[in-house]
């Protein structure tokens, strides 16, 4: 947790979702990354760090109806890297200074929180170039702030009523050599949403979202790009139990882009049904819109949305400290941004010609059950896809993607020597890549890589744990 933005012990699930999401969620393309805050703290507490790589402190309060907690944090790599030298030229190792407060209140039916968190960080490198017989000097320093404020009540007549607002704030100062890079990114969303159960088998969702985004940057003081992006969308998502075992969700999602002039509307379905008190299988399938990234809408705002289509089917076991997932999935991309130079340029020729397709296998077994103090987690991933976007020649691998993925992760408690010991195996079957040297696109094959790494944490008492 040392390089996250936001700190892991202030929500209480993360979930990544790689496809078939509800239509509460928009402007994702592919996937949404959901973190849930804790809604209430059950003690007070103040937690202390002192790291190889910087400090920490975190402290807990509650008090009648309400409660705060806020941790901080420090970081700074240079005096790590004295000890273990780095084949990397730094001027200056990566520093930051981060910290998040977090207030709760309850109220007879409903609960307010409110959550900021800042980071402020840097670094200064020299970066190795395959183009330059000089190397190029990075000077990174960026400065981001986030706020949020939600409040949930439960209503009469089975009503759920809940709302939030959020502002965020990013600002980069860069440094290419002799070339200053600077921009400004404001961006805030206003979400309301009303859900309604007519019975222990049908529910009604329905809410609103509205965002705007307000970018805009510099280069060298003599060339500026900018853009104001406000999106509005409404959407409804109904949720019935035919059965005790089978159940349904029908979904729709409607937005209109200001800046593109562009209207999405979205059908999203799934339907799961159990064969079992501990597993059930379900198949969705969705279409999701977003709008090209910052790095094309500040040159052109000629385009349209990206979308993709979604069909997937998975099972899922959870009993008894163990839980086995798998899915298996085909997305269907089109609208895909392609431009025609180098790079995305002021001066590029930019379309939504691009298009393409994933296809792949997601396995996940958890045991925590077979062996008396081990907990284990194997996860085994496969993708076949392939996209022509970008300045690609054709249609290809993309170079972010591995085919293959595997990862194991095991931590086993020693009673005795009153220590948790583990140790994680990470695996792909490297990735694609242009070689200039070779008439074919894309045809360069990165080398297998493998990640082993071992920690072992310490009880010197129930207050102080001693980590390696």
């Amino acid at each position: 947790p040392t390089r996250g933005r936001f700190s892991p012990f202030l929500f209480s699930g993360i979930s990544f979702s790689t496809g078939g999401y509800s239509a509460e969620y928009g402007e994702a393309l592919s996937s949404v990354l959901l973190l849930n805050t804790i809604d209430e703290i059950t003690e007070e507490k103040t937690d202390i760090s002192f790291m190889t790589v910087g400090l920490g402190l975190a402290n807990s309060q509650k008090w009648k109806n309400n409660s705060i907690s806020f941790n901080a944090a420090y970081i700074d790599l240079a005096p790590y890297q004295l000890i273990v030298p780095q084949n990397v030229d730094w001027n200056r190792a990566y520093q930051s200074l981060s910290g998040e407060p977090v207030y709760r209140h309850n109220f007879k039916e409903g609960l307010l929180k409110v959550y900021a968190a800042f980071d402020a960080s840097r670094f200064d490198i020299n970066q190795e170039s395959i183009n330059t017989i000089e190397k190029t000097r990075v000077d990174l320093n960026n400065n981001n702030f986030y706020l949020n404020a939600s409040y949930k009540v439960n209503l009469m007549h089975k009503w759920q009523f809940s709302t939030g607002l959020s502002y965020g704030y990013g600002k980069n100062k860069i440094g290419l050599d002799l070339d200053k890079v600077n921009n400004t990114e404001h961006a805030s969303h206003l979400k309301v949403k009303a859900r309604k159960s007519f019975s222990d088998r049908m529910k009604l969702t329905f809410g609103a979202d509205y965002f705007n985004t307000q970018f805009d940057e510099s280069f060298n003081t003599d060339s500026k790009s900018q853009y104001d992006a406000n999106i509005a969308a409404g959407y409804t998502e109904l949720d019935i139990f035919f059965s005790k075992n089978f159940a349904g969700k029908a979904g729709l999602r409607v937005a209109h882009n200001d800046l593109l002039n562009v209207t999405a509307v979205s059908p999203r379905a799934s339907i799961a049904y159990k064969i079992s008190k501990a597993s059930q299988f379900s198949l969705a399938y969705g279409e999701f819109e977003q709008a090209p990234r910052q790095d094309y809408l500040k040159y052109n705002t000629n385009f349209i949305n990206e979308k993709a289509s979604h069909y997937i089917l998975n099972y899922q076991y959870n009993s008894n400290k163990r839980t086995f997932r798998s899915e298996i999935y085909f997305k269907d991309y089109t609208n895909l941004v392609k431009y025609d130079t180098a790079g995305a340029f002021y001066n590029s020729n930019y379309s939504n010609d691009g298009y393409g397709y994933a296809k792949g296998l997601d396995i996940f077994w958890r045991d925590g059950k077979t062996i008396k103090n081990l907990e284990y987690w194997i996860s085994y991933s496969y993708i076949d896809t392939q996209r022509d976007y970008k300045n690609y020649e054709s249609k290809v691998t993309p170079s972010f993607v591995a085919n293959h993925n595997l990862s194991v992760v095991t931590k086993y408690w020693i009673n005795e020597w009153k220590s948790q010991i583990g140790f994680a195996h990470s695996f792909n079957s490297g990735r694609p890549y242009d070689n200039p040297n070779e008439e074919a696109f894309m045809n360069g094959k990165t080398k297998v890589y493998n990640n082993l790494s071992f920690n072992w944490a310490y009880l010197l008492s129930p207050q102080k744990i001693l980590y390696f």
